[in-house]
């Protein structure tokens, strides 16, 4: 029994200087050293003394395609989320944690990120502590939940979700591409304010780039032509993941069972439908109850073309998304 408290201590002081050397590294590489807000280390016993040993009872949000758990816990008072991976290829990849760790931290002062209070380095794929919100899954909000959504509380999601991606995108040293940017990634906080959670894919341009050629990572039904074919990242592909969230976001249709079943991306499925059969055959027939004037449909007409530049085929020919926030801002104001 001694033995193996023993080795229990050793290969948690392994994993503790492995994944902590990868997020010094991780976090020089992106923020030059200029970053360095602090990250409170969790152990392992705290961890499980916050989710009763990982209750099953606790978990909130079981994000089966993104394969982590989600758990409400609650450590000396404080009410904390804790997310816990469970695909086997993260033990061999503790980086996508520890790029996690490494860019949710600079951003966990932005209202519209889901804060980062610490981690627990112990395990060989670090556990991630959060604040604890009202954490609704803004995709659960979207396409599971068939009460009232104003589209006033729609364009003002999608203006946040913008602002924290430009965010991402203009307030470091370098520009941080996101690459998985999705509705499922969000949590929403009294009803209508996103939290994006969720960083472990996201990486810096290299110094004097325009882009970053990879892997193929993402989420496919959101995924920018560009990324699809050769891999290569910029901060219009980010602008291609938000023109289909915001088409989701206007229709609350899902983009990946629109290309299986009908074969084809979110963006034509929708073009088509509504040159066949109009926007108000298209337009989302809650927003007609709820409001139903001219305004709403201007609104919804105004996002819709919005959307369209945001997925346009060629990168150059989108927008940035401090310009998509600035359109929705506009469109937010439309005065009749």
């Amino acid at each position: 029994m001694g033995k193996g408290r023993k080795e229990e201590k050793k290969e948690r002081e392994e994993c503790m200087l492995k994944n902590g050397g990868l997020l010094l590294e991780k976090r020089i590489s992106y923020f030059g050293g200029r970053y360095s807000n602090p990250i409170y280390n969790f152990s392992i016993q705290e961890i499980q003394r916050a989710t009763d040993n990982f209750n099953g009872n606790l978990i909130f949000n079981d994000d089966v395609s993104s394969f982590y758990k989600w758990y409400k816990g609650s450590l000396e008072g404080r009410v904390i989320c804790i997310r816990k991976n469970f695909r086997s290829s993260f033990a061999e990849n503790p980086q996508i944690a520890t790029n996690e760790i490494a860019v949710a931290t600079q951003m966990s002062s932005h209202k519209n990120v889901l804060k980062l209070l610490g981690c627990c380095l112990e395990t060989r794929v670090p556990i991630l502590v959060y604040e604890f919100s009202s954490c609704e899954p803004l995709a659960e909000k979207i396409f599971e939940c068939y009460g009232p959504f104003p589209l006033k509380s729609r364009l003002k999601i999608a203006y946040e979700i913008a602002s924290v991606i430009a965010y991402l995108h203009t307030a470091f040293p370098r520009p941080i591409i996101h690459r998985d940017i999705k509705p499922h990634h969000f949590f929403l906080d009294n009803g209508s304010t996103p939290k994006l959670s969720n960083f472990e894919l996201s990486i810096a341009l290299p110094e004097g780039a325009t882009h970053v050629d990879g892997d193929l990572c993402g989420t496919l039904w959101y995924m920018a032509p560009e990324a699809f074919l050769s891999g290569m990242f910029t901060e219009k592909t980010d602008v291609f993941s938000f023109g289909t969230l915001i088409l989701e976001l206007l229709t609350r249709r899902r983009a990946s069972i629109i290309a299986q079943m009908e074969g084809v991306s979110m963006r034509k499925f929708v073009e088509d439908h509504i040159e066949n059969y109009g926007i108000n055959d298209f337009l989302d027939p809650i927003i007609l109850v709820e409001g139903g004037g001219v305004l709403e449909q201007q609104q919804f007409q105004a996002m819709y073309q919005l959307a369209l530049k945001c997925t346009e085929e060629f990168a150059e020919e989108r927008p940035t998304i401090v310009d998509a926030a600035k359109e929705i801002r506009r469109i937010q104001r439309f005065v009749i």
